[in-house]
């Protein structure tokens, strides 16, 4: 009591009183006396001092013009760049409508945890997703060359001659004593019978053919009736821009210092994509000079006639 009437009588404003204490009325009377604010609370004392710390206004404490704010698309090498030139502590990160979605600090850079990322039926960079230099590639599997992914440590890599990485997926299933289920088994068939064009592909293999076999009647399907309703669906043209015909399946590659791309259409009926050759051929030169291409190919291939057109 009379530290807290000395604290009164030297000018203290605010008194704040900790501990769940029982004011004196003496202690009342010389508060209201000097118009001193009494605070109490149940904390102890250094709880208390921190929760008034924290207690600021934020507009005291907040930028409020020039704001650095960051893209929840922004690489991460970018928003260290923009740190290292301010010191504010948190940096909104906004949508693309400048609508706040969280907030980042230098903490989470010195924190950050990876992406862990399987590659799956491509491993070069040029293939795979931007920024895959920043993931953490902990598996590949897939079918093709070995391309010039690096990774930092080994790493749990599948690469069979086959048809169809979902060949490869559907015999690590059945290798480790699993039967995937009727729907799965039937996305994987559907997978090896666009790969090989049911199994008329230079690459298809008789494992392709066996696996697809397998799973089809898991799936409860009929081959020849699935493939056929399937590459009907999936071969139509109609309505289809030449960028959407082009890159409907297109890869790039990096022959020496020669950039390649090649794309690939299918269809049951070569006739049916005549009247599109002009302006996919334009649309191939404006690519081939934008991107700065030393060769671009398109294979139309005709899978009832077995044969390719470039």
């Amino acid at each position: 009591e009379d530290v807290q009437i000395a604290s009164i009588e030297l000018g203290a404003n605010v008194l704040i009183i900790t501990g769940n204490p029982n004011i004196s009325k003496s202690t009342l009377d010389k508060a209201k006396e000097s118009n001193c604010i009494l605070i109490t609370t149940n904390y102890d004392t250094y709880t208390a001092s921190r929760l008034i710390s924290q207690s600021v206004p934020v507009e005291y404490v907040m930028t409020t013009e020039k704001i650095v704010s960051f893209n929840l698309d922004d690489f991460i090498d970018e928003i260290k760049d923009k740190m290292l030139q301010t010191r504010y502590r948190s940096y909104p990160v906004v949508d693309d409508n400048n609508k706040v979605k969280g907030l980042i600090s230098r903490y989470h850079l010195i924190s950050q945890n990876k992406k862990k990322v399987i590659l799956l039926d491509h491993n070069e960079k040029s293939q795979s997703v931007d920024g895959i230099e920043e993931a953490d590639i902990i598996e590949i599997i897939d079918h093709h060359r070995v391309g010039d992914i690096e990774t930092k440590k080994p790493i749990y890599f599948i690469n069979r001659p086959v048809g169809s990485t979902a060949t490869i997926i559907a015999n690590l299933y059945f290798e480790n004593g699993i039967t995937p289920t009727k729907k799965t088994a039937g996305l994987m068939c559907s997978a090896i019978l666009s790969d090989t064009l049911k199994f008329k592909s230079p690459t298809s293999t008789h494992i392709d053919k066996v696996t697809a076999n397998k799973l089809a009647e898991i799936a409860g399907i009929d081959i020849d009736d699935f493939a056929q309703k399937m590459f009907k669906a999936g071969t139509s043209l109609k309505g289809k821009t030449p960028e959407e015909i082009f890159y409907q399946d297109f890869k790039d590659f990096n022959l020496s210092k020669y950039k390649i791309g090649i794309g690939q259409v299918t269809t049951m009926d070569l006739s049916s994509i005549e009247k599109m050759k002009e302006p996919i051929i334009e649309y191939m030169k404006i690519v081939c000079k934008d991107k700065d291409y030393d060769l671009l190919v398109l294979m139309l291939t005709d899978i009832i006639n077995e044969g390719s057109e470039l």
